[in-house]
């Protein structure tokens, strides 16, 4: 059965980050999103209760803890998502579930989901860590660590693993790509997109024919092998967004 969740936020960027860790876990479902929480506060007030309300605390007009205090009976679980630690007894004075300070990962984010539902399925639970690390080039016995809502994508070029980052890009003869591919597939964040590459759903910003443009510029070609993959996974988010409604 789904969950449904509603999200409220004044910067649209934490809600596609949002959205985006919502389409990782199984049976999440955004149904509405709000950028005005006087918007908000007028259609759910009048709407039917729902299991989740992901609610940011400083919005222009109305905080968002003066709105959990209007509409906390609308929800049954109640999250904060904020960037500032201070609203936190405040948060709880009204009855909140759960305060996620930003930027949260997708490890603390699922975590937090399953502490509310224990007994629910979720893949993700089998995740240990939110990052892994890689070797140097050179021959020191120095590594990087690799976060994985950092990572933009895995592949192999010839015999070089590339792997490109938001920050840096790492290219190298020295890792094993098998190895790194099944730490990153377990990641229910990345999607396979052919026998050499492995992207991050996050990252993706478009999708023409056969070329998936990440960010930063980068094109990766989608084999046809994974194509059945991709589409369902392109489907599912758009009938996921046609219930969104943005403001």
């Amino acid at each position: 059965m789904p969950i449904n969740c509603i999200a409220i936020d004044d910067d649209p960027n934490s809600l596609e980050n949002l959205n985006s860790y919502l389409n990782t876990v199984p049976d999440l479902q955004l149904v509405k999103s709000f950028t005005d929480p006087l918007k908000a506060l007028t259609d759910i007030s009048v709407s039917e209760k729902v299991d989740i309300i992901f609610m940011d605390i400083e919005m222009p007009t109305l905080s968002g803890i003066e709105l959990a205090a209007l509409l906390r009976k609308k929800t049954k679980h109640l999250i904060f998502t904020t960037a500032h630690p201070r609203y936190a007894i405040e948060a709880f004075g009204v009855e909140a579930d759960a305060y996620l300070l930003k930027p949260y990962s997708m490890i603390h984010f699922t975590e937090t989901i399953s502490n509310l539902y224990p007994n629910e399925r979720n893949e993700t639970k089998e995740l240990k860590d939110d990052f892994f690390f890689i070797p140097m080039q050179n021959d020191s016995n120095e590594f990087i660590k690799i976060e994985f809502s950092d990572l933009i994508s895995l592949e192999q070029i010839n015999e070089m693993v590339c792997l490109r980052t938001v920050k840096q890009n790492y290219m190298s003869f020295k890792l094993n790509f098998s190895k790194i591919l099944n730490i990153v597939r377990e990641n229910p964040a990345f999607i396979q997109v052919s026998a050499s590459a492995i992207i991050s759903k996050l990252h993706i910003k478009s999708f023409l024919g056969d070329q998936i443009v990440l960010a930063g510029g980068t094109s990766i070609s989608l084999a046809n092998k994974y194509k059945d993959s991709f589409i369902s996974f392109i489907r599912e988010n758009l009938s996921k967004n046609r219930l969104v409604e943005d403001n």
